[in-house]
């Protein structure tokens, strides 16, 4: 190589010369609050933290998502005995964890009929109203509990310690799925 071909390959490229502030300005820091952050009277971004309730006849599981609707974790598994005591213990979680939205899952059967389970969770979805101010709102379980096994089957997690863990996971699906939904008809209506 030439010298003045190793003088170009060792030279460091040419860049426009930077815009500079005026001595009156100062140039924003890149790790400012945005505007308005400072301000005590701006409110937070609402919350969309939502609680899922998939109700059976001996256990209910519950899920839960963080306050942006963004990321969903199975959270326990209650055994369901009386209505009232079920809709008072989940009124107080979904005060305790600020629930904006109360998603239960309501079972039909295959063909869109309801099935022995429907009447006894829309009594549930009433008594569970009445106990809190929160929105309850139902949405369709078909096929959470197979996909929970499916799920559960996958990780290898022997099946006598299901029991345990099957019925939150079905109900981190159904809130996966109610949150998808809400997201796409969000997405669909801001874009008309």
């Amino acid at each position: 190589m030439s010298e003045s071909g190793a003088k170009r390959a060792n030279a460091q490229p040419r860049l426009p010369p930077r815009a500079t502030a005026l001595p009156s300005e100062t140039p924003p820091s890149p790790f400012a609050s945005p505007p308005g952050a400072d301000d005590p009277r701006a409110a937070p971004p609402p919350s969309r933290r939502a609680l899922a309730i998939d109700w059976g006849l001996k256990r209910t599981g519950l899920a839960l998502c963080d306050e942006l609707g963004l990321t969903v974790r199975p959270l326990a598994v209650w055994p369901t005995g009386a209505r009232k005591s079920l809709a008072a213990r989940a009124a107080a979680l979904i005060a305790e964890e600020r629930v904006v939205c109360c998603v239960v899952g309501l079972s039909y059967r295959l063909d869109g009929a309801p099935n022995q389970a429907t009447p006894h969770i829309l009594a549930f979805v009433e008594a569970l109203r009445r106990a809190t101010p929160a929105e309850v709102v139902t949405w369709n379980e078909r096929l959470t509990s197979v996909a929970a096994e499916d799920w559960l089957r996958e990780q290898g997690i022997p099946r006598r310690r299901w029991a345990g863990r099957q019925d939150a996971i079905a109900a981190a699906i159904l809130l996966q799925d109610f949150l998808a939904s809400q997201a796409l008809a969000a997405q669909s209506s801001s874009a008309r």
